[in-house]
């Protein structure tokens, strides 16, 4: 099967851990309903919920196929650069144009407003929520920064080992135990802009989250009201970050652990060619997390895979939200029509 459907392929994964996500059938998302509920608002988290989640994985399916397809051989060095974060700025271009939306809401008057306190961006955003897409985030910053980190030129003559020689003096390599050998895909020229798009989606995410808490309301609504609107609101713009962050995360390991399990083995045939010095006649050289880099490689796929299945997830239970509102709209509909039926012909 993974012949014809690749597991490299963000969206073969996905559609599998898809169908086994249905053992927890309870929906992840549920929309504000009710009488008095902003139509606005509850047509932008509609959109965003459906669209938004299936834009991302649109993203993410087609530059793993890329770079599945096309990602080899690479001359310069960094050419995925804009791959691996492409799921993640998805995700924030999806927040963005939800913000966006969310401003055209009908405000109150100063004399329709109601007195409310400050509140901090996460407000209303689940705790356990939060913290799980906070440490999607960390990981991510962290793997970037240590890539960033070990990143280094290739002194002039130096062994390359990979899948094409790469002519940059860009620090776009990473060396081998004893630096007998230089292998690209580490440095900032190809992790740099992932955490650009990091440090960019976390700002438009608080933006985003804070501008609807501290909203105006109107001093006819009710707690409980403004409360669901804004719980739902912030709970389905995290769902839709936490999986462009596990898309992006997953691609960041599977490619970083694919080069970090390079090894080389090198041999002593004479004296004059000897490498490795002594009476040593073969050796195994690696990178400096080869330990853990076949964990991260396919670590990585299954962390994209399960991004993926989030957000296909996402955008089944907004539908069966939109449905259920839809059903319960009906109803009430009917209702008020036999009532006023009933009164009439009394």
């Amino acid at each position: 099967m993974f012949t014809m459907f690749p597991m490299e392929v963000a969206l073969t994964l996905g559609v599998i851990f898809f169908v086994i996500s249905w053992v927890y059938p309870r929906s992840l998302v549920a929309l504000p309903g009710g009488e008095h509920v902003d139509r606005r608002r509850l047509g932008t988290l509609v959109w965003a919920g459906i669209a938004g989640p299936l834009f991302v994985v649109a993203v993410a399916t087609v530059t793993t196929t890329i770079a599945y397809s096309y990602g080899f051989p690479d001359p310069s060095g960094f050419a995925g650069w804009w791959r691996r974060p492409a799921p993640l700025l998805a995700a924030a271009l999806v927040v963005a144009v939800a913000a966006v939306a969310l401003r055209g809401e009908v405000l109150p008057t100063p004399t329709e407003r109601a007195i409310s306190p400050r509140r901090r961006w996460w407000s209303f955003t689940s705790p356990p929520l939060l913290w799980g897409t906070a440490s999607i985030a960390a990981l991510l910053a962290l793997t970037t920064t240590w890539q960033i980190a070990i990143g280094r030129s290739a002194p002039p003559g130096a062994n390359q080992f990979g899948m094409a020689p790469v002519e940059s003096d860009l620090p776009v390599f990473m060396a081998l135990y004893g630096d007998y050998g230089f292998i690209p895909g580490a440095g900032w020229p190809n992790h740099l802009p992932t955490l650009i798009v990091l440090l960019l989606t976390a700002a438009v995410f608080s933006f985003t989250l804070g501008a609807d808490a501290n909203r105006a309301i109107f001093a006819r609504s009710t707690a409980v009201e403004v409360r669901r609107e804004r719980e739902a609101t912030a709970r389905l713009l995290t769902l839709i970050t936490l999986g462009g962050l596990a898309a992006t995360l997953g691609a960041v390991w599977s490619f970083t652990g694919f080069i970090g399990e390079i090894i080389i083995m090198m041999e002593s045939h004479d004296g004059s060619n000897n490498y490795l010095g002594g009476d040593v006649a073969q050796a195994v050289v690696g990178t400096s997390y080869q330990g853990i880099a076949p964990f991260m490689h396919k670590g990585g796929y299954l962390v994209q895979g399960l991004g993926v299945a989030l957000l296909l997830r996402v955008t089944v239970d907004t539908m069966r939200s939109w449905v259920g509102i839809r059903s319960d709209q009906r109803r009430r509909a009917s209702e008020a029509r036999e009532a006023a039926d009933s009164g009439v012909n009394r």
